[in-house]
């Protein structure tokens, strides 16, 4: 069997165009306000492109409390999904950005780690004055 092939890393205008369909209607992230309910609902009014509410990396990579389940929850496979059972298109997910606050490096790998099968980018937030990119 013959090794898999390595993948272009897309960037700039490619990735724009190709990976996120060249958007012109976007929903920036929004703190405690652009979880799943809220995406799918600018979905249906015209939004082609949101991110997820800014999401703190240290506390979703710890998987000693709910944090995750309760920010983006990849279990239940409606988080960041491409399509969705028995659903119109305005029910998918995707593209989808996932933002994430983080002072500490190896805990904003892991956490990009997790989503980057629900995702098609992460935005790391380097300057957000609310309270949770502070935590």
């Amino acid at each position: 069997m013959d090794p898999p092939i390595p993948r272009k890393k897309l960037e700039g205008y490619e990735f724009y165009r190709e990976v996120l369909g060249s958007p012109k209607f976007i929903v920036a992230p929004m703190v405690d306000q652009s979880e799943l309910a809220f995406r799918r609902l600018t979905r249906r009014y015209g939004a082609q492109l949101v991110y997820t509410p800014m999401i703190n990396a240290k506390m979703f990579a710890d998987t000693t409390h709910k944090y995750r389940e309760q920010n983006f929850d990849i279990a239940s496979g409606e988080e960041g999904a491409s399509s969705l059972p028995s659903s119109s298109s305005s029910d998918t997910d995707r593209p989808l950005i996932v933002q994430f606050c983080s002072n500490d490096p190896d805990a904003l790998l892991r956490s990009a780690k997790l989503v980057e099968a629900h995702c098609d980018a992460v935005d790391i937030n380097l300057g957000c004055p609310q309270d949770i990119a502070r935590r």
